[in-house]
């Protein structure tokens, strides 16, 4: 019996965020560490960064469907004994994965310069973004593959090696940086594109080893290619899980880049330039959050497949309170500490000042932010991820693009923010109503 199906819930999750946190940690100085040396050749560099995020994050999106619809059914399958099921599951996953990212990456360079000019990048910095969304889409596959593997990982409860890869990667990454983005001895300087290859080159370290820990630690990786129907069956399993799920996580940089093209519009690229600041630096504050958000699949998933519907229903109430707590301690943590941390990423005055101003004002909505993933995330563990994508929906379309819109028309950049915190605060809301509703369905 898993051990996740006993003891207290609190003491479990905890137990299971924690280690995940160091991974966590790696992961957001892998992103930071890109940013941080690109932001060391320029303004035009770093607002170059800034659009490239949505756009690889939609991608990234494609990953994190495949990754949910695996992991729900894995998680589910070991919490009932399915051993087999699991197995084929993660092959399966992981096939579609890559066949999945070809397409996406052959549509991105086909369509490279008209899609980042419709986001508003334009003159230099649309040349920068498009020699670093080369050398990105070229090497999709082994940038998407390590969140499917590690997913993987944790759905069968190992949460540690995950960890180790991530910190492996994120050392990597920090030495390649400045020798392929500066140059050094015989390694010509590649500039923005550096990052790119960095980030290549260690990613498919990361996949690479995690794929071994699955076969040679786990035995859960099934070699024997199935029969045809057996293998679209199970792609089936994993898409109707794993497309609303992608599509959901495609909806945060979707609106993402809308509002950066409203800052656009706003403050042109300086405003560009706070926005991919300040994102970054709440990727710093979403640590735990990202944490715990990892924890809830093996746990949820275990004892919703062993019908431990008890602790289910307890990681929700946990998890709606935490999300208050947390918030909370964002924003005392920021109001000291907002402006001293945008000076790592700029020296441009108006850049810090537009910085400073979002994450204060954004941190406000981070406890609706919050709940909607955490909640979200438990829906999809346990094979409900379509209600998820509702909440998701209303979320972008009815709340994100309206407020923000309304805000920036008639306050600036201040009101763009406020419009974007004050949805998020209404998503959060949308996603508890709906969970107590849909959990309660999903158990009778």
């Amino acid at each position: 019996m898993s051990k996740l199906l006993t003891g207290s819930v609190k003491s479990r999750l905890f137990w299971l965020t924690l280690p995940t946190i160091a991974g966590t940690f790696a992961m957001m100085v892998f992103n930071l560490t890109d940013t941080l040396f690109v932001s060391r050749l320029g303004t035009e560099e770093l607002a170059a960064m800034g659009f490239t995020f949505p756009v690889i994050m939609i991608v990234g999106s494609l990953a994190v469907g495949f990754s949910t619809g695996s992991a729900s059914i894995i998680s589910r399958a070991l919490g009932a004994g399915q051993r087999a099921l699991a197995r084929r599951t993660i092959s399966d996953g992981l096939a579609l994965t890559i066949l999945g990212t070809l397409v996406v990456s052959l549509l991105g360079l086909l369509t490279l310069r008209p899609f980042f000019s419709m986001l508003g990048a334009e003159g230099r910095v649309l040349d920068l973004v498009c020699s670093y969304m080369r050398v990105w889409y070229l090497g999709a596959v082994f940038a998407i593959l390590p969140p499917v593997s590690d997913g993987c990982l944790r759905a069968a409860g190992d949460m540690i090696r995950p960890v180790m890869v991530m910190i492996v990667c994120a050392t990597f990454n920090l030495a390649l940086d400045p020798i392929l983005i500066f140059g050094w001895g015989p390694v010509p300087a590649f500039g923005i594109q550096g990052a790119a290859i960095a980030t290549v080159i260690t990613r498919a370290l990361g996949a690479g080893t995690s794929l071994l820990i699955l076969h040679h630690r786990y035995g859960l990786i099934d070699w024997q290619w199935p029969r045809l129907r057996a293998l679209l069956h199970s792609w089936k399993n994993i898409m109707v899980l794993g497309v609303p799920a992608a599509l959901n996580q495609a909806l945060a940089p979707l609106a993402q880049g809308y509002y950066i093209r409203l800052a656009a519009s706003y403050g042109g690229v300086q405003a560009v330039a706070a926005m991919a600041t300040g994102t970054r630096i709440e990727s710093i504050i979403f640590m735990v959050s990202m944490s715990y958000s990892m924890a809830i699949v093996p746990f949820v998933g275990h004892n919703y497949g062993a019908h431990a519907h008890d602790r289910v229903l307890e990681t929700r109430r946990i998890s709606i309170r935490f999300a208050f707590i947390y918030a909370a301690i964002a924003f005392a943590l920021l109001i000291p500490s907002a402006r001293w941390i945008s000076n790592w990423f700029s020296t441009d005055p108006l850049v810090i000042q537009l910085s400073v101003t979002y994450l204060l004002i954004a941190v406000l909505g981070h406890t609706g932010l919050h709940m909607s993933n955490w909640l979200s995330q438990l829906l999809n563990v346990m094979g409900r991820p379509r209600p998820v994508l509702l909440i998701s929906l209303t979320r972008v379309f009815v709340f994100v693009m309206p407020l923000s819109f309304l805000g920036i028309y008639y306050y600036g950049f201040s009101g763009l923010v406020s419009g974007l915190a004050l949805a998020n605060l209404l998503g959060g809301g949308l996603a508890m109503l709906m969970t107590r509703r849909l959990y309660a369905d999903s158990t009778e």
